[in-house]
């Protein structure tokens, strides 16, 4: 009768069965996204590849921060957009958000966003819903946001998740800034 010396097979597994379990972690808490168009240049260009993690919102569950970068599901949006919707939130449950003489305000003081580029467009004043957001991208020449009659405020439960870290191109490498 031979003896075998390799351990348990629990022991002799235990890379691969590592790998698995952190496999499906990564599957339930974040995934990838490509960037295919330029809403939030300068801070993530078209083909960049962030990483989201996945988040749920409503009133219940609390909104995201202002000035968090989120992803909306492209099927809340179809006429909006062929793609997830990348955008910045500035405006929060029961905030008012206006647009006047190429200024953004919120809750009647002046909202800037660092980095944001572009002309905001036409004048408009919004009474965010308990559950929705007011959405705006960084590129305000893109108009794949809030300020789009197609899409108007976004509900909270309508959006994926949080985009935390551009991972390509190399030379991006790095979180997704908030505006604070």
């Amino acid at each position: 009768m031979s003896q075998n010396n390799s351990g348990s097979w629990r022991a002799r597994n235990k890379p691969y069965i590592y790998a698995v379990v952190f496999a499906i972690l990564l599957t339930f808490f974040i995934a990838p996204e490509v960037m295919d168009d330029k809403s939030m240049s300068p801070e993530i260009d078209k083909g960049s590849v962030i990483i989201m993690t996945k988040q749920s919102y409503s009133a219940k569950r609390g909104a995201p921060d202002l000035g968090t970068v989120v992803v909306m599901e492209k099927n809340y949006a179809p006429k909006v957009s062929d793609d997830n919707i990348v955008a910045r939130v500035v405006g929060k449950p029961k905030d008012t958000v206006e647009i006047k003489g190429g200024k953004l305000y919120r809750n009647g003081k002046e909202y800037k966003v660092k980095g944001a580029n572009g002309d905001l467009g036409k004048s408009m004043k919004v009474k965010v819903d308990e559950d929705s957001v007011f959405l705006l991208c960084d590129n305000r020449d893109c108009k794949t946001d809030s300020r789009n009659s197609k899409l108007g405020t976004v509900s909270m439960k309508e959006i994926k998740g949080d985009a935390k870290m551009i991972i390509w191109p190399f030379s991006d490498f790095g979180k997704v800034g908030k505006n604070e």
